[in-house]
C-alpha cells in the first residue's frame, strides 16, 4: 500500500486561459478502487493527464511510488496476434521473446550478455508466466480463451477494449486510470468489465454510470463545484450524502442570499453613516480622546469589517451549490398523423460483407419512444442511420409526407471551430438562439461561444451536439449512445424532459437504467 499526495495543485490552460484546479490538496490510497465523478468540464480527463504527467501542473506538485498506466490508449501493433499484442503492451515481453530466441539460433557468444540482461528484465515482469495470467485474466473478463490466438483485427471493439484493459493490469506496479472504459460497450460487455474491476484494485475509473460505478468503487472522488472531496463508498452512498448536503442547500439558499444582501446593505449604510459623521464640522472639536467623530468612524470600520467576515462565511455556504435546470423540448413541430415511419422487410449489407440487418420491420408512430438494444456489431447504429436517411434504405422505408428529423450520432457533428460560424444566414437566428439556450440549461461555461470547440471536453461538445438537434425544427429525433461521456446531472435531465414532454424518439444506449425509464418500445437486434 502506497500514497498519492497531490500538494498545493494548481493547472490551468494557457492559450485560452481556463482555471481548472487551485491549491488542490488531497491524499489517495493506492489500494483503493476510486470513482472519479463530477459535471462534464469540470477536470476529470485533465485531472488523469495530471498524474500520468501528460499534463504538468502550473504550481503545486504530484508524488507517488507507482506506474501510473492510461486508458484509452493506442495498443503497439508491431505483431498481429492478439496474444502476441498484449503481450507487447504489457511491456514489450513478445520482443524480448523474440529477441532471445534470435541469439540462441545465431549461436552469437558476443551478445551473451545481452541474453543475460533481456532475460533478467523478462523473469522480472514475469514473461515465463505470462501467457497463462492473460488466459486468466481473459476468463475473468468474460472472454474466450481462443481470442488469444486470433488474429487481432478481427476482434470487435468490445473485445479490443477489455484486452487493452487487460494489458494494464498485468503491468508490473501499476495504478491504472480509466477515462470512460464502457463508452461503445454494449451492455454485456459493460458488465464485464464491471465484474473484472470488481475483483480488483489500484485504479481510477472515470465514469458517468451509476450502475457500474455501484459495482466497481469502494470510494468516490466528486469534483465539485467549489472543491474536491473523497469518501468512502460506492456511487448511491454518495448520492445519498450529497442529496442530504444539496436539500440542506436547496432549503437555505435563498435565506442566505437574502442575508448576504441586507449584511451588504448595513456595511454600506453605516459606512456612509460614518464617512457624513467625519466630515462633520464642530465648533468645540478638541484633539481628546473622546472625540466622538473618530470614536463612531472606529466603531463603524470594526461593524463593517465583522459584516464582510459574516458575508464571506455565508458565501462558502453556497459554493457547490447546483441546480439542473429544467430541460424543456416544448419547440418540436408538431405532427399531424399518427403514422412517421414505416419499415418493411429492410435487409442491409455493406459492401462485401455479410448481411447486416435482415427482413426488418417497423412501425414508427407519434409518441413512441424506441429503445434499439443488441450486443457490439448486431447493427444498431447501422439501423439507427437507416431510419433517419443517413444511409440508403431504398423502397424498404416510408415517410410521412410532413416528417422532419433531426439525428445525433456516435460522434458529434462539430468538433472544431467556433459555433457561431454554423449560423450565418438571417433564417438561422432563431435556431442559434434556441441552442444557446439549451447550452445554458446543460451547464455550458459563460464563455462558450468565444473558445474554438478544440478547447472543450468530450462531454460539453456531445452536449454542444444534442443542443443543436433540440434547437432544430423536427418531430422526429434519433440519438445513438446520446449519454457517452455525459455527467450524471444531463442524464437526469434528459430522462426528466423525454418523460414529461413525450417527444417521438429512438435511441441507442447502453446505459439500461435510462433507457427502461424512458422508452415505451424495446427492438432488440439478433446477435450476429
Amino acid at each position: 500500500m502506497s500514497k498519492i499526495t497531490i500538494n498545493k495543485l494548481c493547472f490551468y490552460y494557457c492559450d485560452y486561459y481556463n482555471p481548472i484546479f487551485d491549491n488542490v490538496n488531497i491524499v489517495l490510497d493506492t489500494d483503493w478502487s476510486l470513482g472519479l465523478i463530477g459535471r462534464n468540464g469540470r477536470g476529470k480527463s485533465t485531472f488523469l493527464k495530471l498524474l500520468t504527467g501528460k499534463l504538468k501542473p502550473v504550481r503545486g506538485s504530484i508524488a507517488m511510488s507507482v506506474n501510473m498506466e492510461y486508458f484509452p490508449y493506442e495498443p503497439d501493433k508491431k505483431y498481429t496476434v492478439a496474444m502476441d499484442i498484449v503481450k507487447e503492451n504489457i511491456g514489450g515481453l513478445k520482443t524480448m521473446e523474440d529477441t532471445m530466441e534470435e541469439i540462441i539460433a545465431a549461436l552469437d557468444e558476443s551478445r551473451y550478455n545481452e541474453y543475460c540482461e533481456i532475460q533478467l528484465r523478462y523473469s522480472e515482469l514475469g514473461g515465463y508466466e505470462m501467457e497463462g495470467r492473460i488466459l486468466k485474466e481473459m476468463a475473468d473478463m468474460g472472454l474466450d480463451e481462443k481470442l488469444a490466438y486470433r488474429e487481432y483485427s478481427t476482434l470487435s471493439g468490445g473485445e479490443r477494449t477489455r484486452m487493452m484493459i487487460i494489458a494494464l493490469f498485468l503491468r508490473k506496479n501499476s495504478f491504472v486510470l480509466l477515462d470512460e472504459p464502457t463508452n461503445h460497450l454494449d451492455m454485456e460487455g459493460k458488465e464485464m468489465v464491471a465484474e473484472y474491476l470488481r475483483k480488483r484494485k489500484s485504479f481510477i475509473v472515470v465514469s458517468h454510470d451509476r450502475d457500474f460505478l455501484d459495482k466497481t468503487v469502494n470510494h468516490i472522488m466528486s469534483i465539485n463545484k467549489a472543491d474536491i472531496k473523497v469518501e468512502k463508498g460506492n456511487y448511491t452512498s454518495w448520492r445519498k450524502n450529497m442529496d442530504i448536503i444539496e436539500e440542506y442547500e436547496f432549503r437555505t439558499h435563498d435565506k442566505l442570499e437574502r442575508e448576504i444582501k441586507q449584511l451588504e446593505r448595513k456595511s454600506k449604510q453605516v459606512r456612509d453613516w460614518a464617512g457624513t459623521a467625519n466630515t462633520q464640522k464642530y465648533e468645540f472639536v478638541s484633539n481628546a480622546r473622546t472625540n466622538g467623530s473618530r470614536a463612531y468612524m472606529k466603531q463603524a470600520k470594526h461593524f463593517e469589517e465583522q459584516a464582510l467576515d459574516d458575508i464571506e462565511k455565508k458565501k462558502e455556504l453556497l459554493l457547490n451549490y447546483e441546480e439542473a435546470k429544467e430541460l424543456k423540448l416544448g419547440s418540436m413541430t408538431e405532427y399531424g398523423e399518427e403514422r412517421l415511419i414505416e419499415v418493411k422487410k429492410l435487409s442491409f449489407g455493406y459492401s462485401g460483407g455479410r448481411k447486416i440487418i435482415n427482413n426488418f420491420n417497423m412501425k414508427l408512430y407519434k409518441g413512441d419512444r424506441v429503445w434499439i438494444k443488441g450486443c457490439n456489431g448486431a447493427g444498431k447504429s447501422t439501423l439507427l442511420k437507416l431510419l433517419s436517411g443517413g444511409l440508403k434504405a431504398g423502397e424498404a422505408i416510408e415517410y410521412g409526407e410532413k416528417i422532419k428529423i433531426s439525428v445525433s450520432g456516435q460522434e458529434p457533428l462539430w468538433t472544431e471551430g467556433f459555433i457561431t460560424e454554423r449560423y450565418r444566414l438571417p433564417e438561422e437566428t432563431e435556431q442559434f438562439e434556441r441552442l444557446i439556450a439549451f447550452c445554458d440549461i446543460f451547464d455550458l461555461p459563460d464563455n462558450f461561444l468565444e473558445r474554438p470547440l478544440e478547447t472543450y471536453s468530450s462531454g460539453e461538445i456531445k452536449k454542444i451536439d444534442i443542443a443543436r438537434v433540440l434547437s432544430e425544427d423536427s418531430n422526429v429525433i434519433f440519438l445513438d449512445e446520446p449519454l457517452n461521456y455525459m455527467d450524471v446531472y444531463f442524464r437526469e435531465q434528459l430522462e426528466g424532459a423525454i418523460l414529461k414532454y413525450e417527444p417521438t424518439i429512438v435511441f441507442v444506449e447502453h446505459d439500461s437504467r435510462f433507457g427502461r425509464s424512458v422508452s415505451n418500445r424495446i427492438i432488440e437486434l439478433p446477435r450476429p
